[in-house]
């Protein structure tokens, strides 16, 4: 969630004091505001088991993203290492924030101690920067791998760096979390409150923290996934004719759901993160807002969309990927109900296996794929014109066939061939690496 100024009190602590604007809120007793719908048992009983759900599925599913990362040095890889760092910050997320902003609100009082009441909106604030910024981290990282397929990878000290840097830079524009919060008592109840030298300097951290928490993450994922999915798009509409209908279906298959992934990772995160940001920068600008009597409802439904991100990252960032699935399933043996891993392209193809890179004169020897019903097969050579890539033929023990040849019957076996070019196994690749890779 995003903590400003105002967040804190409208929202996480729900009671602020800004240069007396909120004597009025203090002094008035939980029992008056008798129009406030929050106030309603059923309406608490009911933000109550939201809440408990967000809690139990956020907690459980980012702790196994973690031990599952910690337990296999091999899942231990740049994508992975950047998901981790999000379940760590969506752990804290779901401590911190999820069970004490209702309980706060619901009781009507501080009874955390003063430690606390510093520490919890300054842990919250940086769990949420560190959030974004790792799904920021993780949309870029993405967006180079797919749209230059041949730059050198990120190497995993440098993904380490990049980490640090997120916790460093959270921990220090989070600061005014916990400098600007203190214990008040007021009536004999004690508050949680915000205590800003001036109401211009919340306003703009309010609108800083909405900017730098949000707005700029928000575009900068838009942008990766989009050029990501309309450059995959275009690989297909350039990519030859196929005369396989299984594998032309099946590609398209791969292609929508990879496309949905992406849509869907910009539109939960958005959605997510709207709502409450919205509500944080008119409470800024707009105080008596708080008087509305719908506007704690509001508030919490906001905020628990906001902590609901906790459990959807686990499952769109880990969940859809098979490595994890994999390690999922070896950890929790009762996950294998929920089905196998995804089918790709080649589930309608008998093994295959790679055949040597030959030269022979001017003409280039392409490395293709061989489809046999045995392990091991003969050598195969598919042989490529210089100019425009048209294939000749393919050469099976010194016997060349035409391209239009499918099927080759040796003394032992029956082989079945597939004719491929570079350009079209080039992009088929890139496209798999990217529905692997998310």
């Amino acid at each position: 969630m995003t903590f400003n100024a105002t967040t804190f009190v409208g929202g996480v602590l729900i009671l602020k004091t800004l240069t007396g604007e909120s004597v009025e809120v203090l002094d008035e007793p939980k029992s008056n505001r008798t129009t406030d719908i929050i106030d309603g048992k059923i309406v608490q009983i009911t933000f109550c088991i939201l809440y408990t759900i967000i809690f139990v599925l956020g907690v459980f599913g980012n702790v196994l993203v973690c031990f599952v990362v910690f337990r296999n040095k091999a899942m231990q890889t740049v994508t992975n290492l950047f998901i981790t760092n999000l379940a760590l910050s969506d752990i804290l997320l779901c401590v911190f924030a999820v069970p004490l902003t209702p309980m706060y609100t619901f009781i009507g009082r501080w009874v955390f101690g003063r430690l606390l009441c510093h520490l919890m909106p300054y842990a919250q604030g940086t769990s949420v920067y560190i959030s974004t910024l790792t799904l920021t981290s993780i949309a870029i990282d993405r967006f180079f791998v797919i749209i230059y397929p041949f730059h050198p990878r990120m190497k995993l000290n440098t993904c380490i760096l990049i980490i640090i840097f997120i916790w460093l830079f959270s921990l220090v524009v989070t600061c005014p979390y916990g400098l600007f919060m203190g214990i008040q008592i007021t009536n004999n109840k004690t508050y949680c409150e915000e205590s800003w030298p001036s109401d211009r300097s919340r306003k703009i951290f309010g609108v800083c923290t909405t900017v730098l928490q949000f707005l700029i993450p928000f575009l900068v994922i838009a942008v990766c996934y989009t050029s990501v999915s309309i450059r995959l798009n275009d690989r297909a509409r350039s990519k030859p004719g196929a005369k396989n209908t299984r594998r032309e279906e099946a590609d398209r298959d791969r292609k929508r759901r990879t496309n949905r992934m992406l849509i869907s990772m910009v539109a939960i995160f958005g959605i997510s993160w709207l709502p409450i940001n919205l509500i944080n920068i008119f409470n800024d600008f707009y105080a008596q807002m708080t008087e509305w009597n719908y506007y704690y409802v509001s508030f919490f439904l906001a905020h628990s969309m906001a902590m609901a991100s906790t459990c959807y990252n686990p499952f769109l960032y880990a969940w859809l990927n098979d490595n994890f699935r994999k390690e999922f399933k070896q950890v929790l043996p009762f996950f294998e109900a929920t089905g196998g891993a995804r089918n790709s392209y080649h589930s309608g193809r008998m093994p295959t296996h790679k055949a040597d890179k030959i030269c022979n004169g001017n003409d280039t020897i392409q490395e293709t794929l061989l489809a046999s019903s045995f392990n091991r097969g003969p050598s195969l050579k598919q042989k490529i014109l210089d100019g425009n890539g048209r294939k000749d033929g393919i050469e099976v023990e010194n016997i060349l066939l035409e391209d239009k040849v499918t099927m080759f019957h040796t003394k032992t076996e029956t082989i079945n061939l597939q004719l491929i070019d570079e350009e079209s196994q080039l992009n088929e690749q890139k496209e798999t690496q990217l529905a692997d890779y998310l």
